[in-house]
């Protein structure tokens, strides 16, 4: 109707102001306005019609993505999460219209920033990115057009998106309203909340497996690894969010669960609290370990520790897993299994659990009793990084390498074999600028023996090849 109603308003002689009949005269310009905003809100209707009572966050995104590629007249949508560090991007979630959702896409499992240029560009300014014409840049960006040949992407529309996490919404091959991507913004805006709602529900779900009984104990898994937090029944506590923080009853926890045994007060006292006269510590002991109940019974009316006779110890009533067990006990599994391909995952899930030092937030504050606990874990994770590296190598993955490699220095910046495959895998992806960086960052970090033994195997590597 509305386009019978301005077809009828052009095909009169164009008077500024002047209304014949019932229809006044518009011009091509405010014609067009009306027809986008016709066009949007009918999307948005028939969107929110069609979700309206979905609850599957996946879903609502992919629906959501679907509305941008009818809107715009593309054919794929998709949500692409950057790591500007290691110079990679990664498809998160995308909606093709001929495959479907999560459907095999052109994309490589992780891309190279180097090559998308003018991406980079636009992630850095926050500003929209249009390209109608891949053509354009045929001559200025030869890496970008080659890869959108290998995309068959003849325009594109991008909404960056960050920091936490960082990257673009895209529509390729759009054919209209390519000028205007404020929709688009409105979409990606959607589109991420969904995202982070799903990876809210995985880290959930990692809180119990499925195959655990339910048995009717409290069930408590404490990451130590990083910032120190508590998932109790698939909710995720942190210290500094609560109405009256509680680092020694935290501390008490942690000591039990390291320990591993029933301990003295006046010992854990010594440990944790040399300079607190005896009485005191016993009294702010008992005082924090109420605490700790009242701030765990929002979840369960079960008790974690008991206090008698001078001893405490954890409740039976309890069950309490840690990331840092968790994780070395994957390391475990990881090194009595022979299939290579279950190996490699298995030490990638391990990998994934260590997000720091062992509490990293209190670690100043805890004394030399916590040090042989920390030393111990933080070689895990080294072996962990090496022997997975080690497996990438093998398999020529200079991608993947690329992305542990660069994650397993943020987190320990002494892995001698984290800069050894860094250097090999930016070489064969020919990343000059990574090299150098993480050559420098190596020179830093590590003693110059370690520096040196790292560029002697490197040195030799090539000899090999030669």
């Amino acid at each position: 109707m509305l386009e019978k109603i301005f077809s009828l308003g052009r095909s009169r002689e164009k008077q500024s102001d002047d209304t014949t009949g019932k229809y006044r005269t518009i011009s091509e310009e405010e014609y067009q306005r009306y027809v986008f905003e016709d066009e949007l809100f009918k999307i948005i209707v028939e969107t929110e019609a069609a979700l309206h009572n979905i609850e599957d966050p996946m879903e609502i995104a992919v629906g959501v993505m679907k509305a941008a590629c009818k809107f715009y007249g593309a054919d794929w949508c998709g949500i692409l999460i950057a790591d500007l560090r290691s110079q990679l991007w990664r498809p998160e979630m995308w909606y093709d219209v001929e495959a479907g959702p999560m459907k095999e896409t052109l994309f490589h499992e992780f891309e190279m920033t180097d090559e998308f240029v003018t991406w980079a560009e636009h992630l850095v300014s926050q500003k929209p990115m249009i390209i109608p014409d891949t053509e354009a840049i045929r001559e200025t960006h030869p890496k970008e057009y080659e890869a959108y040949q290998r995309l068959q992407t003849r325009a594109v529309i991008g909404v960056p998106f960050g920091q936490h996490p960082l990257g673009y919404m895209v529509v390729r091959n759009p054919i209209r309203n390519i000028s205007q991507p404020e929709p688009l913004q409105l979409a990606c805006f959607v589109a991420m909340m969904m995202v982070l709602q799903k990876r809210r529900l995985e880290a959930e779900r990692r809180y119990i497996s499925d195959d655990t009984p339910d048995d009717g104990r409290l069930r408590i898994r404490y990451n130590t690894l990083g910032q120190h937090s508590m998932e109790i029944n698939g909710r995720r506590i942190r210290e500094q969010d609560l109405a009256h923080p509680n680092r020694r009853g935290w501390v008490i926890l942690l000591y039990l669960i390291l320990h591993k045994t029933p301990v003295d007060q006046l010992s854990m006292a010594a440990d944790l609290w040399p300079d607190e006269p005896e009485k005191s510590a016993r009294s702010n002991i008992r005082q924090a370990i109420y605490r700790l109940h009242s701030d765990l019974a929002v979840y369960h009316d079960a008790k974690v520790i008991d206090v008698k006779s001078g001893m405490l110890e954890l409740l039976d009533d309890v069950h309490i897993v840690t990331d840092a067990e968790e994780m070395e006990s994957l390391y475990l599994k990881a090194k009595s299994t022979a299939n290579p391909d279950e190996k490699a995952e298995t030490l990638k899930k391990a990998f994934e659990l260590y997000q720091g030092r062992l509490f990293e937030l209190g670690e100043l504050d805890m004394g030399s009793w916590l040090i042989p606990y920390t030393t111990h874990y933080n070689q895990v994770f080294i072996d962990i990084a090496r022997e997975l590296l080690t497996m990438l190598g093998h398999s020529r993955d200079y991608h993947r390498i690329i992305e542990y490699a660069s994650r397993a220095l943020s987190l320990e910046p002494g892995i001698q074999d984290a800069y050894y495959w860094i250097s090999i895998a930016a070489e064969a992806t020919g990343n000059s600028i990574m090299k150098e960086r993480y050559d420098q960052m190596a020179r830093d970090e590590l003693a110059e023996e370690e520096y040196q033994k790292v560029q002697n195997l490197l040195a030799l590597r090539t000899h090999i090849k030669e």
